[in-house]
C-alpha cells in the first residue's frame, strides 16, 4: 500500500487548504482509495453531505486511479453519479476509484463510497480525455511527495522524464 502525493492547491487533498478536505490518497493493488469523515460545514440537507462534496471526492479519486495507470494527465469530459444512500456527515467513508479502459480517445474509470460495513452509498462513473495545453513539469511541481515511497514519485515524475 502506498501514499500517494497530494496536489498542493487542491481543495481536498491540500494539506496547506485549511478550508479544505485534507483527504490522504492511498494506492494498492490497481485501487486508489481514501478514508472519507466530513463534518457539518458541508452539509446539503440534516446531517447528510452535500452531494457536490461526494461527487468531488470521487472525481478526484477517479483522476488519481487514471493517471497511476496511464502516466498522463486528464480531465473529467463526462460522468454519470448514482446515489444510493445517503453520505452522512461526521461519520466514515472510504472512497475507493479505478481505471477500467480506453475507448479510442476516452479513458473509462469509476470510483464509488462505501460505508464502514462496506455497503455502497453512491457511484460515478466516467469519461476523461487526456488535457492539452498543460505543462506536465509544471502540474508534477505542484505536488507533495513529502510522505510518499520513492517509487510513486518517481512513478509521478516519469511524466516529464
Amino acid at each position: 500500500m502506498d501514499v500517494l502525493p497530494f496536489y498542493k492547491d487542491s481543495f481536498f487533498c491540500g494539506l496547506g487548504r485549511k478550508d479544505g478536505l485534507q483527504l490522504k490518497m492511498m494506492y494498492d493493488k490497481g485501487i486508489v482509495f481514501c478514508d472519507v469523515n466530513i463534518d457539518k460545514r458541508f452539509e446539503g440537507y440534516t446531517d447528510v453531505l452535500h452531494g457536490g462534496m461526494i461527487f468531488g471526492i470521487l472525481d478526484v479519486t477517479i483522476w488519481y486511479a487514471i493517471f497511476l495507470e496511464t502516466k498522463k494527465i486528464y480531465m473529467s469530459r463526462h460522468t454519470e453519479m448514482d446515489f444510493l444512500k445517503p453520505v452522512m456527515c461526521n461519520m466514515p467513508y472510504r472512497a475507493k476509484g479505478k481505471f477500467l479502459k480506453i475507448e479510442e480517445r476516452d479513458f473509462l474509470a469509476t470510483a464509488w463510497m462505501e460505508d464502514r460495513n462496506g455497503e455502497l452509498c453512491a457511484r460515478v462513473n466516467a469519461i476523461f480525455r487526456e488535457a492539452k495545453d498543460i505543462s506536465a513539469a509544471r502540474f508534477i511541481d505542484k505536488f507533495d511527495f513529502s510522505n510518499t515511497s520513492p517509487k510513486i514519485k518517481q512513478h509521478f515524475y516519469s511524466l516529464i522524464s
